[in-house]
């Protein structure tokens, strides 16, 4: 019934923002149903106050509000456009297209996806690339960084929940990173290598935003600083340069109030879940149709992560429970990593499919001969 529950759920998700285009409306929808199959007025008054007790949903309200703003920032000043340019001298737009990404995908930022939308879509436009494309490619090159990169959350928590060594974790999943970015570079371009050309140095000068991304990631991973607080100090920095268009850079920012609504109502839908013990049931029904370790470790991470959108939550609810059942922690990582990426409740999904104007379903279907392969590379070593 957990299962049904969920899927419905999602389903219900997915359907109605593709017929109304109202993403509003969808979550709310999707978390009636869920209600509807488990309602627990305590629950549901703990959880929608619950996102006011916890400080990562304040984190990612700022995090989101200064991807919002840099990106008008970059509009107005022009620098959008220059480090266009700049990209097109040195790459050819489908290079460009896979490697701003996958930088991004480098840094543990929330939302880092929209970080990188609206340089993707001022490569690809011009290039008459069309909004399935972009979506699917900005979308998948950001996270294929997640299966392998011991900075991210996820990993971390599996490496102490199992007590294995966090750098060889790591370099097994490697293979499964350089997998899906190579099946991806060809399932979306063809098979086709990737270019770089001779450029002046003159035609560089917008590449300064790739330095200034690196610079991000020395301060989130070389002096350990928080996400939102490393976007906060280069993008104020950055700010004091651009100073002239700071107001209509806010006010864009500011009007984007249903992504910040959106946020509120993913963190009840998630707290929703736990709040009536979902992951247990889930858990429970998997456990009844007695399907071996091997399955479980699959499917139970794999479900939970499209329930949540979260890799944390996701390792959190099912480690302690599978590594009881002698579940293998790589191949558990593997399927978190992959139901977070296939859920429709996944902010950098949601954010993005938005932002391009793109379907979200399609996306999905896009990506999964990548998984597949991917999944076959890990399941092989």
């Amino acid at each position: 019934m957990s299962l049904a529950a969920i899927i419905l759920s999602l389903l219900t998700l997915i359907v109605l923002h593709r017929k109304t285009k109202r993403l509003l409306l969808a979550i709310v929808a999707s978390i009636l149903v869920l209600i509807c199959f488990r309602f627990d007025l305590a629950a549901l008054g703990w959880s929608l106050l619950d996102p006011f007790t916890d400080p990562s949903f304040y984190k990612l309200v700022v995090t989101l509000f200064l991807i919002y703003y840099f990106s008008h920032m970059l509009a107005f000043s022009g620098d959008a456009r220059t480090f266009t340019h700049s990209s097109q001298a040195l790459f050819d737009n489908p290079t460009a297209i896979a490697f701003m990404p996958t930088l991004i995908g480098f840094l543990p930022m929330p939302g880092g996806a929209m970080f990188t939308a609206p340089m993707i879509r001022n490569l690809g436009e011009p290039e008459g690339k069309s909004p399935d494309y972009l979506l699917a490619a900005n979308y998948w090159f950001r996270h294929t960084v997640e299966f392998f990169w011991p900075v991210y959350t996820g990993m971390y928590l599996i490496v102490s929940l199992t007590g294995q060594n966090l750098a060889a974790f790591s370099v097994k999943l490697f293979p499964v990173f350089l997998s899906g970015f190579i099946s991806g570079w060809f399932f979306l371009n063809g098979f086709r290598l990737p270019r770089v050309k001779k450029a002046p140095l003159k035609e560089l000068k917008g590449l300064w935003l790739v330095g200034f991304i690196v610079l991000i990631g020395v301060l989130i991973l070389g002096l350990n600083i928080e996400g939102y607080l490393a976007l906060l100090i280069c993008i104020g920095a950055y700010s004091v340069l651009r100073r002239k268009h700071i107001s209509p850079a806010l006010k864009g920012a500011l009007q984007k109030w249903d992504v910040y609504v959106l946020l509120y109502l993913f963190y009840v839908y998630k707290s929703y879940l736990i709040q009536v013990d979902f992951p247990a049931s889930l858990a429970a029904d998997f456990q009844a149709l007695n399907l071996g370790v091997g399955w479980m470790t699959a499917l139970l991470p794999f479900f939970i992560g499209i329930a949540t959108g979260l890799t944390p939550s996701t390792i959190g609810i099912t480690t302690p429970l599978l590594m009881k059942l002698g579940a293998d922690a790589t191949w558990l990582y593997f399927w978190a990593v992959v139901g977070v990426v296939l859920s429709p409740v996944h902010l950098c999904s949601v954010l993005t499919a938005d932002y391009f104007k793109a379907d979200m379903a399609r996306m999905f279907l896009r990506i999964l001969p990548m998984i597949a392969i991917s999944g076959l590379v890990l399941w092989i070593l």
